[in-house]
C-alpha cells in the first residue's frame, strides 16, 4: 500500500508542477520575476538550494536544465569535516533563454540579454548582451549579431494556426516561400 501511495504522490506532485511551473518554483524559494517560462520543470531541475536560485524577468529555462548550488564533490572531505558545505548562488538577468540541457554551476551568474546555448556548462559569470555556449560556456558573439542572423533566417507565421504553420514551415524549407510566407518568384 506504501508503494501505491508513493506513486500516486509523485504522478500528483508532476501533474502539478506541469501545471504551474512558476508557482512550483517559488514554493521551493526560486526568485522569479515577472513573465519567465519554465519548461518541462522537474522535481530536480532547480537542485538542493533552490532558495539560491535568482531569475529576473522575461527568462525562459528549457527542457533538462540544471541549476547545482553546491559543490558535491566536498564529499570526498566528509570524514574529516562532516559539517562543512560549500554553496554558492546562481543569478540569471532579465531577457534569457537557458537552451536544453544545460547544466549552472555554483556561482553562475548570467547577465542581461543573452542565450545560453544547449548543452552548456555555466560556470562564473556571463556578462550581458551575449550569446554563451560550451563547455565551460564561453560568449560566442555579441546578442546582436545573433538577432541579426536569426532574423535573416526566420519565417514570420508564429500566430497562424497549426496546420496552415506547417505548411509554410516545409514550403519555407523548401525554397517556395519566404520569410512572410510569400511565394518566391
Amino acid at each position: 500500500m506504501g508503494l501505491l501511495r508513493r506513486a500516486f504522490a509523485a504522478v500528483h506532485d508532476n501533474v502539478a508542477i506541469a501545471r504551474d511551473p512558476v508557482g512550483h518554483a517559488r514554493r521551493l524559494g526560486v526568485r522569479v520575476g515577472a513573465d519567465c517560462r519554465l519548461l518541462a520543470v522537474t522535481r530536480g531541475t532547480f537542485g538542493s538550494e533552490p532558495y539560491l536560485i535568482s531569475l529576473g524577468d522575461h527568462v525562459t529555462i528549457t527542457a533538462g536544465v540544471r541549476f547545482i548550488t553546491h559543490d558535491g564533490g566536498l564529499w570526498t572531505l566528509r570524514d574529516r569535516y562532516p559539517e562543512a558545505d560549500l554553496v554558492d548562488r546562481i543569478s540569471i538577468g532579465s531577457n534569457v533563454f537557458v537552451g536544453t540541457g544545460a547544466t549552472l554551476l555554483p556561482g553562475s551568474r548570467i547577465g542581461d540579454d543573452v542565450v545560453i546555448g544547449a548543452g552548456a556548462i555555466v560556470t562564473g559569470t556571463i556578462p550581458s548582451g551575449c550569446v554563451a555556449a560550451g563547455v565551460p560556456a564561453r560568449p560566442i558573439r555579441p546578442i546582436a549579431e545573433y538577432h541579426e542572423r536569426a532574423l535573416a533566417r526566420a519565417i514570420h507565421v508564429r500566430n497562424r494556426p497549426a496546420a496552415e504553420k506547417r505548411a509554410l514551415f516545409e514550403a519555407f524549407l523548401d525554397g517556395t516561400v519566404d520569410g512572410q510566407g510569400r511565394p518566391v518568384r
